[in-house]
């Protein structure tokens, strides 16, 4: 009887979509009696358990990632790494992830005349998508990903087969005068139906309340509930002043771009932003995290204050809003590269416990463990990441980050992979780079590390061996690992 009641909720589970949003309004789902019902609502697949979303981490072999080496050891890292192939991370996605609904939110179009008001378009899209991601009940596609389809109209079944996407939300915005129009619909992607529209025409100060409104029926269409309390902690973190939020949208922005000028933006728009509003805490951590990622990458002309200034913001960010996962997440980040990766670990732990989709805080979660020797756990974080990131260009950076992991650890094969799918996606990374050469003169290919210099001095010519020793000692300031120092003391060598 069980299961014949199973089968039919799963066979009807768009029409159980309006029972679902009845139940959050009526405010079943605060009782135990909704959360018992939600869980129902949700299909067979939740009572199968918890899904893990980190499938074994496979490297690849150094052939198959497009390095080339004759038998003297001197290969051929540069002329190779266009033909090397990015990791398949939609094998992961839509392996890993059955047991939850994976929910891909596509960027708001702006179709106001002004093309100017599209960091609207991108904001409303974030604050969305980290909406969504407060739900323990969803896997939510994180923006990097699904930033790749803007200004553009895709087939919403082909984007759900890239992304391993059950659900995908589109809409957009417009704005006449001091008024917005915002629709948003969510639609189920192996059938392209839709589940749940709605249209809005209100004034333009009510964008964050629409924000709401969306996150909330999105939700609700899906049998579950972002509760009251989850939405004004979000709040406590934001803003109603319009052109400091513009600023933070265009801050991380700039930031996914990673470059020189980029990164130098990205501080200016926070900074810009906090002024606007010194009670905006999500600008304050913006700035934090802008300020602490320029040290390590050799973009600061002064580490010493940047660092300083980035723990003053994040400090102040902390103070505004102790239980943000955004907020914890930046902490965590500029914890974990400031020198500080033990502090850095149960901050983030508690940034996740908050908001468990947050893709960011996995990676940088990943990444921490793996730099405070935690190989096994930080390779699983950093591959849980990536399975959220299908497609995305911020998978530079996961790779980065597991390829240091590697490294750290003293497998500088696999690292070396890994370093290579980075510089495939983000060729213009100079400290990806040198962390490549390392990698490959600890192994003997001395023309290949030799090669991976030259290509650094030429993105960033101040960038010497030096410079890069200074950026890693950031990271670890009780002593460069073995694996990464006794590679550098070969380098210096040659």
């Amino acid at each position: 009887m069980l299961d014949q009641i199973l089968t039919w909720l799963n066979d009807n589970e768009t029409a159980l979509s309006a029972l679902a949003a009845l139940v959050v309004i009526v405010g079943v789902v605060l009782s135990p009696l909704g959360a018992g019902m939600r869980r129902m609502l949700s299909g067979k697949d939740n009572l199968a358990g918890e899904n893990k979303l980190a499938g074994e981490y496979q490297p690849a072999s150094t052939e198959q990632a497009g390095g080339t080496s004759d038998n003297s050891g001197n290969d051929r890292a540069n002329d190779a790494l266009p033909q090397a192939r990015p990791f398949d991370s939609h094998t992961v996605a839509s392996s890993k992830r059955s047991e939850r609904p994976v929910v891909a939110v596509l960027p708001f179009n702006n179709m106001s005349a002004d093309a100017d008001r599209d960091y609207l378009a991108e904001g409303m899209t974030e604050d969305i998508i980290t909406a969504l991601a407060r739900s323990p009940d969803l896997y939510v596609i994180a923006r990097n990903s699904t930033f790749v389809y803007k200004g553009t109209a895709p087939d919403i079944r082909q984007v759900g087969k890239d992304l391993g996407a059950r659900y995908v939300v589109e809409g957009s915005l417009r704005t006449v005068g001091e008024r917005i129009r915002v629709t948003a619909q969510l639609i189920d992607a192996p059938s392209g139906k839709h589940v749940w529209a709605e249209n809005y025409d209100r004034p333009l100060n009510d964008i964050f309340a629409i924000q709401d409104e969306v996150s909330s029926g999105i939700a609700s269409a899906l049998g579950y509930a972002i509760t009251v309390a989850e939405i004004d902690i979000a709040n406590r973190a934001s803003t109603d002043n319009l052109d400091a939020w513009g600023l933070v949208a265009r801050s991380l922005s700039a930031a996914f771009q990673f470059n020189r000028e980029t990164s130098a933006e990205a501080v200016e728009y926070a900074r810009r932003a906090v002024a606007l509003d010194p009670n905006y805490a999500t600008a304050h951590a913006r700035l934090a995290s802008a300020l602490s990622r320029r040290p390590v990458n050799g973009y600061s002309e002064n580490p010493e204050q940047d660092l300083a200034e980035a723990n003053q913001a994040i400090e102040t960010a902390l103070r505004l809003a102790p239980n943000d996962s955004g907020v914890l997440a930046e902490y965590g980040h500029v914890l974990a590269f400031s020198g500080r990766a033990d502090e850095a670990i149960p901050v983030l732990e508690r940034s996740l416990a908050l908001c468990p989709s947050n893709a960011l805080a996995i990676a940088i979660h990943g990444a921490t463990l793996g730099i405070t020797g935690q190989l096994e756990r930080g390779i699983m974080e950093l591959t849980r990441a990536e399975a959220l990131l299908p497609n995305a260009q911020y998978l530079y950076r996961i790779y980065f980050w597991r390829g240091l992991t590697l490294l750290v650890n003293g497998d500088f094969v696999s690292g070396e992979v890994d370093l290579r799918r980075s510089l495939v996606i983000h060729r213009g990374f100079p400290i990806a780079w040198f962390v490549l050469a390392v990698s490959l003169v600890q192994q003997g290919k001395i023309q290949g590390a030799r090669t991976a210099l030259t290509e650094m001095k030429r993105l960033q010519p101040e960038l010497l061996i030096d410079a890069g020793i200074r950026g890693l000692a950031v990271i670890f300031p009780g002593g460069i690992p073995k694996s990464i120092s006794d590679g550098m003391d070969k380098l210096e060598r040659i």
